[in-house]
């Protein structure tokens, strides 16, 4: 081997270890037994993200979402222009000794614009609130992988 691809091994080597790069190991399936209220959209579309055939290591309270549209603008006819959407779920993960792991109000929002009173503007409201949902819902799994590593 010559010393020019020795060379470029090594420093190959050291800069893939250096940036922090490492081999993917396999984590541990999740599932959880999840609680709530009623079966709101919010816990009916988080029961799809687990794998039901995993033991269950953890246990979700999940209370009402709170979904908030606020106005943020109005055009020069007085109509309201664009809105502010939040949807906040307040959420308690409990392990299998019943030891509280996390108790906190997820929130996410975001901006719609250029609003008037049809049903097609009716439908993007719904389909945000979709939207908000799944980012919530995405941040609630980061975290609970995070818990179940531990």
């Amino acid at each position: 081997m010559s010393k020019i691809n020795l060379l470029s091994i090594i420093l190959i080597t050291s800069l893939l270890s250096a940036c922090g790069f490492h081999t993917p190991y396999k984590n541990t399936p999740l599932n959880a037994s999840i609680t709530s209220t009623d079966n709101n959209a919010f816990t009916l579309e988080l029961r799809k993200r687990f794998n039901s055939e995993a033991t269950q290591s953890l246990a979700i309270q999940v209370g009402d979402e709170v979904q908030k549209k606020q106005t943020s603008s109005y055009n020069s006819s007085g109509k309201t222009s664009s809105y502010t959407l939040s949807l906040s779920v307040p959420v308690k993960v409990f392990n299998n000794d019943n030891k509280l792991l996390l108790s906190q109000n997820l929130t996410a929002s975001t901006h719609l614009s250029k609003m008037s009173a049809t049903q097609a503007d009716r439908l993007q409201i719904a389909e945000s609130y979709e939207q908000l949902r799944n980012t919530i819902i995405k941040k609630l799994l980061r975290r609970l992988n995070r818990l179940n590593e531990n």
